[in-house]
C-alpha cells in the first residue's frame, strides 16, 4: 500500500510539472537534430539548378586551352633548355630524364589549374566555369570537398575519360617513357569511346551529370543570379 500511495504522489508530480509548462511553448530540439537540420538548409540554400549543356561546353572550351598553357609552360622551359626551341613538345622525344622531368611539372601545373584553384580559390570553380557563372558541387548539393574533386578531375577526367585534358597525354607519354611501349595511341583511342559514353550522358540526363560526375560524387549546378560566385 505504501509503494501504490508512493506511485500516486510520483505521477502526481510528474503531472503537475508537465502542466506548469505555458502552453506552446517550444520544445528543446537535441543537438544532433539541430546539426542535421542546419546541414540540410546550407545545403539547400547552396543547390542550384543543373547547368546548362552550352555553358558546360563553353567552360569547358575555356579551360582545355587556358589548363593546356598552364601545362605547356614547364614543357618549353625544358625544350628550350635543350634545343632552343619550343615547338616540340613531345616528351617521348626529350633526352633522358629529362622528359619525365617536364612531364611532371606539366602534371603540377595541372593540378593547380584543376584541383588548386577550384578548392582554394573560387570554390567549385575553374576560371573557365567561373566566366560561365557554374560550379561543381557534390551530388546533394553540398560544397565540393579534395576527395571527390581529386576523384573526379584525376581519375575521372584525366585517366578514364583520356582526351578531354592536356593533361592526359602527358601521362601517356610519361607512361611510354617509363615501360618503352608505345601506349598513347590506344590510350587516346579508348579515351575517345569513354568520353563520346559521358558527352552522351550529359545530353540524355536531366541533370546534365556526366561519368566523371558519377566518379567523384559531383555535379555542375548553375550559381543563380544574386548569389556569390564563390
Amino acid at each position: 500500500m505504501g509503494w501504490t500511495m508512493s506511485s500516486k504522489k510520483h505521477k502526481k508530480k510528474q503531472h503537475s510539472t508537465a502542466a506548469s509548462a505555458p502552453a506552446g511553448a517550444p520544445v528543446a530540439e537535441a543537438p544532433a537534430s539541430r546539426g542535421i537540420a542546419s546541414r540540410i538548409a546550407g545545403i539547400a540554400a547552396h543547390a542550384g539548378a543543373p547547368a546548362p549543356v552550352a555553358r558546360r561546353f563553353f567552360a569547358y572550351l575555356i579551360d582545355w586551352y587556358v589548363g593546356a598553357l598552364c601545362s605547356a609552360v614547364p614543357i618549353s622551359l625544358v625544350a628550350a633548355k635543350l634545343t632552343g626551341d619550343i615547338t616540340n613538345q613531345y616528351l617521348v622525344d626529350f633526352p633522358s630524364p629529362y622528359g619525365l622531368i617536364a612531364g611532371a611539372g606539366a602534371l603540377l601545373c595541372a593540378f593547380l589549374y584543376y584541383i588548386a584553384i577550384p578548392l582554394l580559390v573560387w570554390p567549385g570553380q575553374t576560371p573557365g566555369k567561373r566566366l560561365c557563372g557554374i560550379r561543381i558541387e557534390l551530388a546533394d548539393g553540398g560544397p565540393v570537398d579534395f576527395p571527390h574533386l581529386a576523384l573526379r578531375q584525376i581519375v575521372g577526367v584525366v585517366i578514364l575519360e583520356g582526351v578531354i585534358a592536356n593533361a592526359s597525354g602527358i601521362w601517356h607519354q610519361m607512361a611510354t617513357i617509363v615501360t618503352g611501349i608505345n601506349i598513347v595511341h590506344p590510350l587516346m583511342y579508348v579515351g575517345f569511346a569513354i568520353t563520346a559514353v559521358s558527352c552522351g550522358m550529359i545530353l540524355i540526363r536531366k541533370d546534365h551529370r556526366c561519368l566523371h560526375d558519377f566518379i567523384g560524387g559531383t555535379r555542375v549546378a548553375l550559381v543563380e543570379k544574386g548569389e556569390p560566385a564563390a
